[in-house]
């Protein structure tokens, strides 16, 4: 059996795993942010995910899920 971790081995799957993320981003299915901001902003942003847990990506959907909440609340 071939060795899978190979320097061929791990650019083939990196560049298998770009084409599919440009892919999904180029068909809607995917979207992307990037966040650019002062420090201290970003230290807030970075404690808010950290408390709620999980991937950055599971913890902003959360945040935004629970704000969201508050607000159809009101």
């Amino acid at each position: 059996m071939a060795n899978a971790n190979t320097e061929h081995s791990k650019k083939l799957r990196a560049a298998t795993a770009a084409a599919a993320k440009r892919q999904k981003l180029k068909s809607g299915e995917y979207r992307q942010i990037s966040i650019y901001a002062p420090t201290e902003e970003m230290d807030i942003i970075d404690a808010a995910v950290a408390k709620a847990g999980g991937t950055k990506r599971q913890a902003l959907v959360k945040i935004c899920a629970e704000w969201l909440a508050r607000q159809d609340g009101n």
